[in-house]
């Protein structure tokens, strides 16, 4: 391994300016790259230098498995299959995304199997593909109620579309088995189905009669989806 992979890496700051010397940055992501190259082997070789993303200091390496990019705000994280083919089609960290803030992980069902598929959270959502749906995008109080509720292992499973804005401010993401929405004025809205049946929570008009049974941790987590559930201040 070359010696600049392994000594370690101090940044330091242009005095008055408050901010890190370009070159340093650049030592600071060369060696958090490579870290995390080490970290997975699968990576494969590289597919070329490390390349500089935007006008930040930030940079991206290419591998034959994959690619590793690091920012200041996020460090070094890898993308690969097809989660980074949607990112990079999307504009990879010039879009809404943004860097990825975890590695790429593979996808469970509720009693902790993992099933085909993958995903990864960036600064500005999160990105879950499977063979079934595609890969889709799922960002705001979506992300956050689906988060809460427990992410792919929830009574919800996984998105099977984009989340998406209308015209009226809602925000709303359909998934296996039902739909979260939210709007500022409205609040939220958690629709479960299953089996022919369907419940709603918190702020849903017209909701069905026979709501069907949840098991006591999915309710206890809707109790917390109340009308008044917030982006923090």
């Amino acid at each position: 391994m070359a010696e600049w992979m392994t000594a370690p890496v101090r940044a330091e700051r242009v005095a008055g300016e408050g901010e890190h010397r370009p070159a340093d940055l650049f030592l600071v992501a060369v060696a958090a790259i490579g870290a995390k190259r080490a970290e997975h082997d699968w990576l494969g070789a590289p597919r070329g230098r490390h390349e500089r993303l935007g006008d930040g200091q930030q940079y991206l390496r290419r591998f034959d498995g994959g690619a590793v990019c690091w920012s200041s705000r996020t460090g070094a994280h890898e993308v690969h299959g097809p989660v980074a083919e949607r990112w990079e089609s999307l504009g990879a960290e010039a879009s809404p995304l943004g860097f990825p803030i975890t590695d790429s992980a593979a996808i469970a069902r509720a009693d902790g199997t993992t099933r085909a598929g993958g995903h990864a959270h960036f600064e500005g959502g999160s990105l879950y593909w499977s063979p079934e749906h595609g890969a889709c995008v799922v960002r705001g109080m979506v992300r956050d109620i689906w988060a809460l509720l427990g992410w792919e292992r929830s009574a919800l499973g996984l998105p099977v579309g984009d989340t998406e804005l209308d015209d009226d401010g809602l925000l709303s993401c359909r998934f296996e088995h039902g739909r979260i929405a939210w709007t500022s004025s409205t609040g939220p809205l958690v629709e479960i189905s299953a089996a022919g049946a369907a419940g709603s929570r918190a702020g849903e008009i017209g909701a069905p009669a026979a709501p069907i049974r949840l098991d006591p941790a999915t309710e206890r987590r809707l109790a917390r989806v109340t009308p008044g559930f917030a982006p923090p201040d």
